[in-house]
């Protein structure tokens, strides 16, 4: 397991971002006595110092890691939920009222906090939980506050969730066993291909597409000429897309003149991650992204396009700041920036706050110096958001290169 960075000498300006308790005078009194009183006999004691607690930020997590564990039931329930609102920031006017609400936020709205060992422990031992949805909600905050690699023993304890007899927790372990790369689970996660219950196919189709398990290639082959363009070819051909094996390039050419448009958007997207489109086929790909009506297609294109080193990143980082297509432009972004990280540098000084912001999300998981000391300056950005986003990246960028270190 990677561990995460504490914040050293960074400093935050936003207030999402600022580490509270642990002052001075009474309020470092009351953090003391509140971490004194999460080991109270008292049940009403623990509940109402994690009620304190939930609200002081991430140096508290090391006490509420403890109430994880909890010998009652809602208390370990709202000391998990509130680890994961401690780590994700949701989306404006929404909060994080479930584990799986901060999952689905978490991969370019959660900060990566230090993570107290304590909390790797008790999350692993609540997966053992007699309670369905706590061990489910266990799999969820796994999945929100590590950072790939992860340690064997939280793969294999994720993997052994496979086999719950509850769909909700098979399906939260698929998830954040793909979340996590967590490669090791490639065989389990290939077998879930067939689960009986339909979202955990679907599910471990993702998540084999998300550690790239060739493996899987049969497999998901077989799903795709199965059910066709069904919900679940089309989380085939997403895997698919994903894994990216040179094999399955001329499936990509045939698929991208299907009738359906989320069969034409995987089809680019498994070209881009192929090495983009070919110097003899740009002009006849420019002319049917001219031609083509679907927005998601339109951007996948220009990202099979920007992959072979052709100008259409631009066109990727208009889509940022349109609210249907900023999580699918993010995601391009992170990958073409990993790549070519000078590419987003124009992008983190763009004139819409917008666009700085989330350009700035993707610029944190390219681990670049040059990204780094853009990210830097714009911690002192005018738009708060900017800042932010910023912070976090920085923050991130650390973070990678911490864990790197200690390989």
């Amino acid at each position: 397991m990677a561990r995460l960075l504490v914040m050293g000498t960074l400093t935050f300006s936003s207030p999402g971002l600022t580490a509270a308790g642990g002052g001075q005078g009474s309020e470092a009194m009351t953090f003391r006595q509140l971490s004194t009183d999460v080991n109270s006999d008292d049940p009403k004691v623990r509940r109402a110092a994690l009620k304190a607690l939930a609200v002081m930020g991430p140096e508290a997590l090391d006490p509420i890691s403890l109430l994880v564990a909890d010998p009652v039931r809602d208390i370990r329930h709202e000391a998990m939920l509130s680890v994961v609102r401690i780590y994700v920031e949701p989306p404006p006017k929404r909060q994080v009222s479930t584990a799986e609400d901060g999952f689905e936020w978490s991969p370019y709205l959660a900060t990566p906090w230090a993570v107290p060992p304590v909390l790797v422990t008790n999350l692993v031992r609540a997966l053992a939980d007699d309670w369905p949805s706590e061990r489910r909600d266990a799999a969820y905050a796994l999945g929100v506050v590590l950072t790939p690699p992860i340690e064997t023993r939280v793969s294999d304890e994720l993997t052994y969730s496979l086999a719950d007899p509850a769909d909700e927790v098979r399906l939260a372990a698929v998830r954040a066993l793909g979340r996590l790369r967590a490669t090791r689970a490639g065989d389990q996660l290939i077998g879930h291909i067939v689960d009986p219950a339909l979202p955990v196919r679907l599910a471990a189709m993702r998540a084999v597409g998300d550690i790239r398990e060739a493996r899987a290639l049969v497999a998901l082959r077989q799903q795709l000429e199965f059910y066709g363009g069904t919900t679940a070819g089309r989380a085939a051909l997403d895997s698919l897309a994903r894994i990216a094996h040179p094999s399955t390039a001329g499936l990509f050419a045939q698929e991208r003149f299907s009738d359906t448009p989320a069969r034409r958007r995987f089809a680019f997207e498994g070209i881009a991650r192929l090495g983009g489109v070919p110097d003899g086929e740009v002009v006849a790909f420019e002319q049917r992204l001219a031609e083509e009506r679907d927005p998601q297609v339109r951007l996948a294109m220009a990202f099979a396009l920007a992959a072979s080193g052709r100008p259409y990143l631009e066109r990727v980082a208009q889509s940022l700041s349109d609210p249907k297509l900023a999580d699918q432009a993010i995601e391009y972004a992170v990958e073409l920036g990993r790549a070519r990280p000078a590419a987003l540098v124009p992008y983190l000084q763009d004139r819409d706050p917008v666009v700085r912001a989330r350009a700035a999300t993707a610029a944190g998981f390219a681990n670049s110096p040059v990204l780094e000391a853009e990210l830097s300056r714009l911690t002192t950005d005018g738009d708060p958001s900017v800042r932010r986003a910023a912070e976090v990246s920085v923050l991130r960028i650390r973070t990678i290169k911490q864990a790197e270190s200690q390989k």
